[in-house]
């Protein structure tokens, strides 16, 4: 299983907003949650999280109809990891693709670019664990 396979929780997220359909933008971290953040929270949120268990970034893009719509990191010692969750509702469900060994600005530049296109350039070359509930 993928380190955050477990953050990926529905009873989370607006049923309100689930149930309609309406698109929106989700930032979590290990201390609050933020509704259609800017790019300069997301980007605090990765610069903000830390070695320690508690500490995570989480940006989702909820009813955007993405392969992949929610990607996470974590701090191990002084590198990061990240994982792509492919969506619910995509045949790619259930896996979890994750990198290791990544750099501040690594991770910040992937977080950049799913901000700002809903894409994860690659995440298919990396590990493939499977999401068990």
């Amino acid at each position: 299983m993928g380190i955050f396979g477990f953050l990926k929780n529905e009873d989370e997220i607006d049923d309100e907003q689930l149930k309609n359909g309406e698109p929106y933008v989700e930032l979590s971290t290990g201390l609050d949650d933020y509704e259609n953040p800017s790019w300069s929270q997301v980007e605090s949120a990765v610069h903000d999280v830390v070695d320690s268990e508690d500490s995570f970034a989480t940006l989702s893009f909820v009813n955007y109809n993405l392969e992949v719509d929610t990607i996470q990191c974590i701090k191990d010692e002084e590198y990061y990891s990240f994982e792509a969750l492919p969506a619910k509702d995509s045949e790619e469900f259930g896996k979890i693709y994750h990198k290791e060994s990544l750099t501040l600005e690594e991770v910040v530049e992937l977080f950049k670019t799913f901000y700002d296109t809903q894409k994860v350039i690659g995440y298919k070359a990396f590990i493939e664990d499977h999401f068990q509930e």
